[in-house]
Protein backbone atom coordinates (compact mmCIF):
# COMPACT_ATOMS: atom_id res chain seq x y z
CA UNK A 1 0.00 0.00 0.00
CA UNK A 2 3.20 2.08 0.61
CA UNK A 3 4.06 2.32 -3.45
CA UNK A 4 0.03 3.53 -3.94
CA UNK A 5 -1.32 7.54 -4.63
CA UNK A 6 -4.19 7.76 -2.02
CA UNK A 7 -7.27 8.05 -3.38
CA UNK A 8 -9.91 7.51 -1.07
CA UNK A 9 -10.06 8.15 2.44
CA UNK A 10 -11.99 6.00 4.73
CA UNK A 11 -13.79 7.97 7.18
CA UNK A 12 -14.90 5.79 10.69
CA UNK A 13 -16.51 7.83 13.34
CA UNK A 14 -16.76 6.15 16.56
CA UNK A 15 -17.59 6.11 20.31
CA UNK A 16 -17.59 3.26 22.01
CA UNK A 17 -17.33 0.68 20.07
CA UNK A 18 -14.97 -1.55 21.75
CA UNK A 19 -16.71 -4.78 21.29
CA UNK A 20 -17.06 -4.08 16.99
CA UNK A 21 -14.35 -1.95 16.14
CA UNK A 22 -12.19 -4.33 15.16
CA UNK A 23 -14.15 -5.84 12.89
CA UNK A 24 -15.35 -2.62 11.10
CA UNK A 25 -11.42 -1.68 10.92
CA UNK A 26 -10.02 -5.18 9.63
CA UNK A 27 -12.82 -5.58 7.09
CA UNK A 28 -11.54 -2.03 5.71
CA UNK A 29 -7.75 -3.24 5.78
CA UNK A 30 -9.02 -6.48 4.02
CA UNK A 31 -9.89 -4.46 1.04
CA UNK A 32 -8.24 -5.50 -2.47
CA UNK A 33 -8.03 -2.57 -4.73
CA UNK A 34 -5.44 -1.23 -7.16
CA UNK A 35 -5.36 2.18 -5.69
CA UNK A 36 -4.00 3.29 -2.18
CA UNK A 37 -6.15 4.44 0.37
CA UNK A 38 -5.74 5.69 3.82
CA UNK A 39 -8.62 4.94 7.00
CA UNK A 40 -9.10 8.41 8.97
CA UNK A 41 -10.75 7.51 12.56
CA UNK A 42 -12.43 10.23 14.62
CA UNK A 43 -12.81 8.46 17.80
CA UNK A 44 -15.07 11.26 20.33
CA UNK A 45 -13.15 10.32 23.73
CA UNK A 46 -14.51 6.60 24.04
CA UNK A 47 -14.04 5.05 27.67
CA UNK A 48 -14.74 0.95 26.95
CA UNK A 49 -10.63 0.65 25.41
CA UNK A 50 -12.04 1.32 22.18
CA UNK A 51 -9.33 4.31 21.62
CA UNK A 52 -6.35 1.80 22.78
CA UNK A 53 -7.44 -0.66 19.95
CA UNK A 54 -7.05 2.37 17.20
CA UNK A 55 -3.77 2.76 18.82
CA UNK A 56 -2.71 -1.29 18.48
CA UNK A 57 -4.04 -0.99 14.34
CA UNK A 58 -1.77 2.56 14.48
CA UNK A 59 1.62 1.36 15.50
CA UNK A 60 1.25 -2.08 13.07
CA UNK A 61 -0.40 0.07 9.99
CA UNK A 62 1.37 3.39 10.73
CA UNK A 63 1.08 4.15 7.15
CA UNK A 64 -2.67 3.33 6.76
CA UNK A 65 -3.85 5.06 9.60
CA UNK A 66 -4.89 8.67 10.93
CA UNK A 67 -6.37 8.94 14.37
CA UNK A 68 -8.18 11.99 15.77
CA UNK A 69 -8.78 11.72 19.47
CA UNK A 70 -10.93 14.26 21.32
CA UNK A 71 -10.34 15.11 24.76
CA UNK A 72 -13.77 15.69 25.63
CA UNK A 73 -17.14 14.51 24.28
CA UNK A 74 -17.55 16.86 21.21
CA UNK A 75 -20.82 15.23 19.89
CA UNK A 76 -22.47 16.55 23.13
CA UNK A 77 -21.61 20.08 22.28
CA UNK A 78 -21.50 20.41 18.26
CA UNK A 79 -23.58 17.35 16.82
CA UNK A 80 -22.13 15.59 14.10
CA UNK A 81 -21.67 17.49 11.27
CA UNK A 82 -20.02 20.56 13.12
CA UNK A 83 -17.58 17.43 14.85
CA UNK A 84 -16.75 16.39 10.81
CA UNK A 85 -16.46 19.80 9.53
CA UNK A 86 -14.14 20.86 12.31
CA UNK A 87 -12.23 17.81 13.01
CA UNK A 88 -12.68 15.24 9.82
CA UNK A 89 -12.77 17.50 6.88
CA UNK A 90 -9.43 19.60 7.25
CA UNK A 91 -7.31 15.64 7.18
CA UNK A 92 -9.19 14.80 4.22
CA UNK A 93 -6.96 15.10 0.82
CA UNK A 94 -8.31 12.32 -1.42
CA UNK A 95 -10.40 12.03 -4.71
CA UNK A 96 -13.01 9.88 -3.13
CA UNK A 97 -14.19 9.71 0.45
CA UNK A 98 -15.97 5.83 1.57
CA UNK A 99 -17.41 5.82 5.04
CA UNK A 100 -17.93 3.00 7.71
CA UNK A 101 -19.46 3.28 11.04
CA UNK A 102 -17.51 2.18 13.54
CA UNK A 103 -20.07 -0.28 14.56
CA UNK A 104 -20.56 -1.70 11.09
CA UNK A 105 -18.43 -3.96 8.67
CA UNK A 106 -17.80 -4.47 5.05
CA UNK A 107 -18.44 -8.00 3.67
CA UNK A 108 -17.07 -7.53 -0.05
CA UNK A 109 -13.24 -7.47 -0.20
CA UNK A 110 -13.66 -5.84 -3.64
CA UNK A 111 -16.00 -3.21 -2.41
CA UNK A 112 -13.71 -0.61 -2.92
CA UNK A 113 -12.72 -1.14 -6.32
CA UNK A 114 -16.05 -1.57 -7.20
CA UNK A 115 -16.85 2.00 -6.27
CA UNK A 116 -14.02 3.33 -7.35
CA UNK A 117 -14.37 2.06 -10.53
CA UNK A 118 -17.93 2.60 -11.36
CA UNK A 119 -17.36 6.47 -10.51
CA UNK A 120 -14.20 6.41 -12.09
CA UNK A 121 -16.00 5.24 -15.63
CA UNK A 122 -19.31 7.87 -14.74
CA UNK A 123 -18.08 11.33 -13.97
CA UNK A 124 -21.40 12.81 -13.98
CA UNK A 125 -22.24 10.76 -10.58
CA UNK A 126 -21.34 12.40 -7.24
CA UNK A 127 -21.76 9.27 -4.68
CA UNK A 128 -22.28 5.84 -5.10
CA UNK A 129 -23.86 3.33 -2.66
CA UNK A 130 -24.80 0.00 -2.43
CA UNK A 131 -27.03 -3.15 -0.73
CA UNK A 132 -26.30 -3.66 2.91
CA UNK A 133 -27.55 -6.22 5.06
CA UNK A 134 -28.74 -6.15 8.36
CA UNK A 135 -27.72 -7.52 11.37
CA UNK A 136 -30.56 -7.12 14.31
CA UNK A 137 -29.20 -7.53 18.19
CA UNK A 138 -29.89 -11.52 18.05
CA UNK A 139 -27.45 -12.11 15.61
CA UNK A 140 -30.32 -12.63 13.17
CA UNK A 141 -28.68 -11.44 9.72
CA UNK A 142 -31.52 -10.05 7.79
CA UNK A 143 -31.31 -8.30 4.27
CA UNK A 144 -35.04 -6.82 4.01
CA UNK A 145 -34.09 -3.05 4.82
CA UNK A 146 -31.58 -2.41 2.14
CA UNK A 147 -32.03 -4.65 -1.07
CA UNK A 148 -32.78 -2.85 -4.11
CA UNK A 149 -32.27 -3.16 -7.81
CA UNK A 150 -29.51 -0.95 -9.53
CA UNK A 151 -30.61 2.35 -10.29
CA UNK A 152 -30.35 6.03 -9.64
CA UNK A 153 -31.55 7.67 -6.90
CA UNK A 154 -32.95 11.76 -7.03
CA UNK A 155 -33.43 14.91 -4.97
CA UNK A 156 -36.69 14.30 -4.89
CA UNK A 157 -36.40 10.97 -3.59
CA UNK A 158 -34.68 12.18 -1.08
CA UNK A 159 -36.58 14.96 0.01
CA UNK A 160 -40.26 13.66 -0.34
CA UNK A 161 -38.91 10.27 1.10
CA UNK A 162 -41.56 8.88 3.09
CA UNK A 163 -41.10 5.03 4.25
CA UNK A 164 -37.13 5.79 5.19
CA UNK A 165 -33.85 6.05 2.80
CA UNK A 166 -32.62 2.66 2.19
CA UNK A 167 -29.14 4.06 2.22
CA UNK A 168 -26.57 2.29 4.92
CA UNK A 169 -24.26 4.78 5.81
CA UNK A 170 -21.76 2.41 5.79
CA UNK A 171 -22.17 1.27 1.98
CA UNK A 172 -21.70 5.48 0.80
CA UNK A 173 -18.55 6.58 -1.74
CA UNK A 174 -18.60 10.06 -2.63
CA UNK A 175 -16.20 12.48 -4.18
CA UNK A 176 -14.30 14.70 -1.43
CA UNK A 177 -15.38 18.11 -2.58
CA UNK A 178 -19.04 17.16 -1.93
CA UNK A 179 -18.32 15.57 1.57
CA UNK A 180 -16.39 18.83 2.72
CA UNK A 181 -18.83 20.86 1.83
CA UNK A 182 -20.68 22.01 4.49
CA UNK A 183 -23.20 25.09 4.00
CA UNK A 184 -25.57 26.18 6.61
CA UNK A 185 -28.31 24.05 6.66
CA UNK A 186 -25.97 20.67 6.05
CA UNK A 187 -24.40 22.06 9.24
CA UNK A 188 -28.34 22.24 11.28
CA UNK A 189 -29.39 18.40 10.96
CA UNK A 190 -28.69 16.44 14.06
CA UNK A 191 -27.47 13.63 11.47
CA UNK A 192 -25.04 13.45 9.00
CA UNK A 193 -26.16 10.90 6.87
CA UNK A 194 -29.20 12.31 5.35
CA UNK A 195 -28.03 16.13 4.59
CA UNK A 196 -24.85 14.80 2.90
CA UNK A 197 -27.36 12.23 0.40
CA UNK A 198 -28.95 15.68 -0.63
CA UNK A 199 -25.91 17.75 -0.96
CA UNK A 200 -24.73 14.85 -3.28
CA UNK A 201 -28.10 15.11 -5.32
CA UNK A 202 -27.61 18.95 -5.69
CA UNK A 203 -23.92 18.25 -7.23
CA UNK A 204 -24.29 14.99 -9.34
CA UNK A 205 -26.35 11.61 -9.68
CA UNK A 206 -26.59 9.09 -7.52
CA UNK A 207 -26.15 5.60 -8.05
CA UNK A 208 -27.47 2.41 -5.95
CA UNK A 209 -25.15 -0.72 -6.89
CA UNK A 210 -26.83 -3.97 -6.14
CA UNK A 211 -23.97 -5.87 -4.35
CA UNK A 212 -24.27 -6.78 -1.32
CA UNK A 213 -21.26 -5.44 0.63
CA UNK A 214 -21.75 -4.07 4.33
CA UNK A 215 -23.65 -5.02 7.28
CA UNK A 216 -25.75 -2.83 9.41
CA UNK A 217 -25.66 -3.14 13.03
CA UNK A 218 -28.85 -2.61 14.01
CA UNK A 219 -29.68 -0.93 17.69
CA UNK A 220 -26.21 -1.69 18.37
CA UNK A 221 -25.15 -0.80 21.82
CA UNK A 222 -24.64 3.47 21.75
CA UNK A 223 -25.95 3.76 18.36
CA UNK A 224 -28.67 5.99 17.18
CA UNK A 225 -30.97 3.62 16.48
CA UNK A 226 -30.63 2.33 19.91
CA UNK A 227 -30.89 5.97 22.10
CA UNK A 228 -33.95 6.39 20.02
CA UNK A 229 -35.75 3.29 19.89
CA UNK A 230 -37.55 3.75 23.27
CA UNK A 231 -36.87 7.69 23.83
CA UNK A 232 -40.45 9.28 22.11
CA UNK A 233 -39.26 12.74 23.10
CA UNK A 234 -35.90 12.49 21.52
CA UNK A 235 -37.91 10.83 18.34
CA UNK A 236 -40.11 13.64 18.09
CA UNK A 237 -36.94 16.52 18.86
CA UNK A 238 -35.68 15.12 15.70
CA UNK A 239 -38.51 15.03 13.38
CA UNK A 240 -38.70 18.72 14.08
CA UNK A 241 -34.86 19.08 13.50
CA UNK A 242 -35.44 17.71 10.01
CA UNK A 243 -38.31 19.64 9.42
CA UNK A 244 -36.96 23.15 10.48
CA UNK A 245 -33.43 22.57 8.35
CA UNK A 246 -35.11 21.43 5.17
CA UNK A 247 -36.69 24.51 5.53
CA UNK A 248 -33.83 26.31 5.99
CA UNK A 249 -32.54 23.76 3.16
CA UNK A 250 -35.31 25.89 1.04
CA UNK A 251 -34.14 29.62 1.97
CA UNK A 252 -30.65 28.90 1.26
CA UNK A 253 -31.12 27.67 -1.62
CA UNK A 254 -33.42 30.60 -3.20
CA UNK A 255 -36.21 28.10 -3.07
CA UNK A 256 -35.57 26.30 -6.53
CA UNK A 257 -36.37 23.72 -4.94
CA UNK A 258 -39.94 24.63 -2.99
CA UNK A 259 -41.97 22.78 -4.91
CA UNK A 260 -40.07 19.20 -3.53
CA UNK A 261 -39.94 21.00 0.23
Amino acid sequence: MKTKYNQITVVVMTYNHGQYIKKALDSILEQKINVGYKILVHDDYSNDGTYQILCDYKEKYPDMFEIIRQPSRQFLTKGFNNMIFEYVVPKIHTKYVAYCDGDDYWCDVYKLQKQFDFMEKHHDYSMCFHSAYQLKTNKDMSSKWFIKEEGDLYLSDLINDKPGIEIATSSIFVKSCVFKCFPNWRLSFDVEDFPLYIEAALNGKIHRLSDLMCVYRQFASGSWSSQNLNDKKRIILHQQNVINSILLFDKETDYKYHDLV
